[in-house]
């Protein structure tokens, strides 16, 4: 399941970087300028935002399993259909369609590892298949570069019907949702993903017990309104974490669809700035795998705003006159330290909230980050149409990680304040 996580995922990693690497070919194609390029990266992300809201809900009522598969249809047919269109109009419809099948795929995956994963390891699983995300973009940016001079941009895109060539494997290997199954009262399919796992599972489970409480009714979780996290106590936490999401997609999307244009346009070869990507994601993975462990002993309270700022600078660095060896460097400290950060922004939030409120907080703050995310392309190619330099392009997205930085350390001061002010209370009522 984690490897069908990681090849499921890759292909949402491979669609993003694979617009990035297009961007110069399709621009002197069909002569559309850098602000219409960036509104149509941003429509992968928009679509998305439908995909992941939409496609979960149906997914209570169709299952998991038929639902994972019909995105993966979904952004395979049309992420492939942008290859054969022949004008920017149809284009940019069929990548709103594909993201919403990428929107699909992630949180339905994540779904279903965080069910059948061991407790030991469901953070790892999931951590593992969201590397996918990078994977995808290395190979994007590797067969762009091969692909391009030879045979144009629209081979690049082929490359996303492939999940469909294993569809018959995935459909076997991809289980249900245990919680689906329990819920429509279908045992004898649960049993056999079961058996899958453990041949001994009777042992350890008691699936006529499990039908009971089905049948009878499990109480539902009480839910929570979204108006508890802007009360007093929580209101400046809240505000704060959604700018840090707003601020972190921002950069990463509009530096993951824009990196390979600006450096071709300020003189590097098309080969070497998609070595840029490439050079960007092994950091991340990287990043995501020390800032993981250095975080599970020290903390988030420094290491974010710590490695947030780092990395902030080293993008603000990149808009200066350098040779590409040390433009290399920098790139893959960004993705070491400001792009594998965002992966530790969900559990850094959830501790500034009581249980009770900490799903309904990350939901949230994720939601409102995805405006960023759509943004982040869009102000890259205003950018670009407006004549900024290489050194404004870079300080401009890097402003935003020091925006996100300093949240942190706000959203510390906050909690620490209201911490002095609760023990205080406490010390009086002694």
């Amino acid at each position: 399941m984690v490897a069908l996580g990681v090849f499921l995922i890759a292909f949402t990693g491979y669609g993003a970087t694979a617009y990035g690497s297009i961007i110069t070919s399709i621009t002197s194609e069909w002569n559309l300028n850098a602000t219409v390029l960036g509104y149509m990266g941003s429509l992968s992300e928009f679509g998305s935002m439908f995909g992941a809201v939409i496609l979960s809900i149906i997914s209570n009522r169709l299952g998991v399993k038929k639902v994972l598969i019909g995105s993966v249809l979904i952004f395979c047919v049309f992420t492939f259909g942008q290859s054969v269109v022949n004008t920017p109009v149809l284009f940019a419809i069929f990548r709103f369609l594909a993201g919403v099948g990428f929107g699909g795929v992630i949180p339905l995956v994540i779904s279903l590892l965080s069910e059948y994963a061991p407790k030991s390891s469901k953070s790892k699983s999931v951590a593992i298949a969201l590397c996918g995300n990078q994977i995808g973009s290395i190979i994007a940016s590797l067969l762009a570069i091969v692909i391009l001079p030879r045979l144009g941009w629209r081979p690049v895109l082929w490359m996303a019907f492939v999940p469909i060539l294993f569809l018959v494997f995935i459909i076997k290997l991809v289980p249900e949702s245990a919680q689906y199954l329990v819920k429509h009262q279908e045992t004898e399919k649960l049993k056999k993903v079961l058996e899958r796992i453990d041949q001994d599972y009777t042992k350890k489970i008691d699936l006529e017990q499990l039908k009971t409480m089905s049948a009878e009714g499990i109480q539902p979780e009480k839910k929570v309104s979204y108006f508890a996290l802007f009360n007093g106590r929580f209101i400046l936490v809240t505000l704060l974490a959604c700018i840090i999401y707003i601020m972190g997609l921002l950069f990463i999307n509009g530096v993951i669809v824009w990196l390979p244009g600006v450096m071709v346009q300020n003189g590097f070869s098309l080969g070497s700035s998609l070595a840029f990507s490439i050079f960007l994601n092994v950091g991340t993975i990287a990043g995501t795998v020390v800032w993981g462990a250095v975080a599970d002993r020290k903390g988030f309270k420094v290491l974010l705003p710590a490695i947030y700022g780092i990395g902030a600078v080293v993008l603000m660095l990149m808009g200066v006159k350098t040779n590409i060896i040390v433009l290399y460097l920098f790139v893959f400290l960004i993705g070491f330290f400001l792009f594998s950060a965002h992966s530790l922004v969900n559990a850094f939030v959830s501790q500034h909230y009581p249980e009770e409120l900490r799903t309904s907080a990350v939901g949230l703050v994720n939601s409102v980050g995805r405006l960023g995310g759509i943004f982040g392309p869009t102000l890259g190619g205003l950018l670009l149409s407006a004549n900024a330099s290489i050194s404004t392009w870079f300080i401009t997205f890097g402003a935003t990680g020091l925006i996100a930085a300093a949240s942190f350390v706000a959203i510390n001061l906050i909690t620490k304040s209201k911490e002095a002010e609760i023990d205080k209370v406490d010390a009086v009522k002694g």
